[in-house]
């Protein structure tokens, strides 16, 4: 057996999106990782997670026990409400 490993293969901007936890306010997240995992018994599986600054570092949120998952930031959802709205008066 060996030890797992994980390895971030692609990054993705996640302008927009935000990190919920219990009992804390919502953080923004910096980026989607796309992560390679490899088990102790050579499994690999790979997903795709959100990474947020939380302290001094960019750490993936949900290896807090308090993450609840993500939602999108008020703002930038109306934005994009109204950019579909203007789209469908055009044609």
């Amino acid at each position: 057996m060996s030890e797992a490993k994980e390895r971030i293969l692609q990054l993705l901007p996640a302008e927009g999106w935000e990190a919920m936890f219990e009992d804390e306010d919502n953080v923004g997240v910096v980026c989607f990782a796309l992560v390679e995992s490899t088990d102790e018994e050579g499994a690999v599986s790979s997903a795709v997670r959100p990474m947020a600054a939380i302290g001094d570092a960019i750490e993936f949120c949900d290896d807090y026990p308090n993450y609840l998952g993500l939602t999108r930031g008020e703002e930038d959802w109306d934005e994009e409400e109204e950019d579909e709205e203007e789209e469908e008066e055009e044609e």
